[in-house]
């Protein structure tokens, strides 16, 4: 039995006619960056949001980093972010700021009651980061930043679609930032990302960011790069929401087999890591809990079942990060998820049969092994 892990080189070709299609048109006009299809997807990606502004740029990371310095982020100033997220940490570094890890929970959500104790008056910005589409409590974090001035910028690189008390996540901070990776729950050809913000300073550093700080060509008024969505990759996007509500439909089918094929092991072996108090999730990750995590992995991969580990360290283990090995005392949880956490097929396409056959052999492992 053949099993993709994603649907990351099948679904272009599904596709193949109305990208070549929106393809040729940018061709013709021969206008690459800036051009119609930026326009058009900043238009839907607003109506998508329904409120606020949206600013395209190059990819998840840039939004981030633009996020950061646009809330003021210096030397002097801390930020927080959850133990557990690797990718997040590099802009957060770079900003010039301090990073200051905290704690998650059991399904690798930022650790509300650890944030509040590591809030101080150096603190500028709190990330969180809704990981595997999974929401974290935006409300409690908020009533954690009361009387202060933290920023609350959201990480939506893997929660595109998912939803908090019925307001799409990436508009319940002061800035949301968004990937179109091509895993992500839409995803372009290559990289790309986003912005939101009700926030007009904010829209007007973003504006000026993305192209050495200019509000008109070759006069920067800060030092800034560039980041700009090509119109391919912005082309590529358009197709793809426009079959976004049936990619929709298909992850939540296949995440309702997953959940009654693990509800049937009754507890033993893997937890699902999963949640929806007041949050409709999109799942873009499916994870699992895992004792012998690593034996498990080997099995399934001896069964034909390709699986990930997004992330296999916690932040303040890796080498770039390692002057941050102090707060690990206080990091249980993300310490002790990073060594048990499985990433299991997961896509739109993957079939009933496929689902039960994984859970299948996963019963069947820890059956054999215990």
């Amino acid at each position: 039995m053949k099993i993709a892990f994603n649907n990351v080189q099948s679904k272009p070709l599904r596709h193949k006619k109305q990208l070549l299609k929106r393809f040729s048109s940018v061709l013709n006009r021969g206008w690459f960056f800036y051009g119609r299809e930026n326009e058009l997807l900043t238009e839907r990606l607003e109506k998508q949001f329904g409120t606020g502004h949206v600013t395209l740029v190059g990819s998840g990371h840039d939004s981030l980093l633009l996020a950061l310095q646009a809330v003021g982020c210096q030397a002097n100033d801390e930020v927080i972010i959850p133990a557990n997220v690797y990718p997040t940490a590099f802009p957060a570094a770079m900003s010039g700021a301090k990073v200051v890890l905290a704690d998650v929970d059991q399904n690798g959500l930022l650790d509300i009651q650890h944030v509040a104790r590591l809030i101080t008056k150096k603190t500028k910005a709190i990330i969180p980061v809704h990981l595997y589409g999974l929401v974290v409590d935006i409300h409690a974090l908020k009533r954690a930043v009361t009387n202060t001035t933290v920023k609350i910028i959201e990480d939506c690189a893997q929660a595109f679609g998912s939803m908090y008390k019925n307001k799409p996540v990436g508009t319940l901070g002061d800035i949301g930032c968004f990937s179109f990776y091509p895993t992500k729950n839409i995803g372009t050809l290559g990289d790309g990302g986003a912005l939101w913000t009700t926030n007009k300073r904010y829209l007007k550093f973003f504006n000026e960011g993305v192209s050495y700080g200019e509000r008109t060509r070759y006069k920067g008024h800060f030092i800034s790069g560039h980041s700009r969505l090509p119109e391919l990759q912005a082309a590529a996007l358009n197709v793809y929401l426009d079959m976004f509500e049936s990619e929709k439909a298909g992850k939540k089918k296949v995440l309702n087999h997953y959940k009654k094929a693990f509800s049937r092991l009754n507890g033993r072996g893997p937890r699902l890591l999963y949640h929806e108090d007041d949050s409709d999730p999109l799942i873009h990750l499916l994870v699992i809990d895992a004792p012998r995590r690593n034996a498990l992995q080997k099995y399934l991969n001896e069964q034909g079942i390709p699986t990930h580990i997004q992330y296999p360290h916690p932040v303040h283990k890796v080498g770039a990060f390692s002057h941050l090995e102090s707060q690990s005392p206080q990091l249980i949880q993300a310490e002790l998820l990073t060594k048990r956490i499985l990433s299991l097929p997961f896509h739109s396409t993957l079939s009933k049969n496929h689902i039960h056959f994984i859970v299948e052999r996963i019963a069947k492992f820890y059956e054999t092994t215990s």
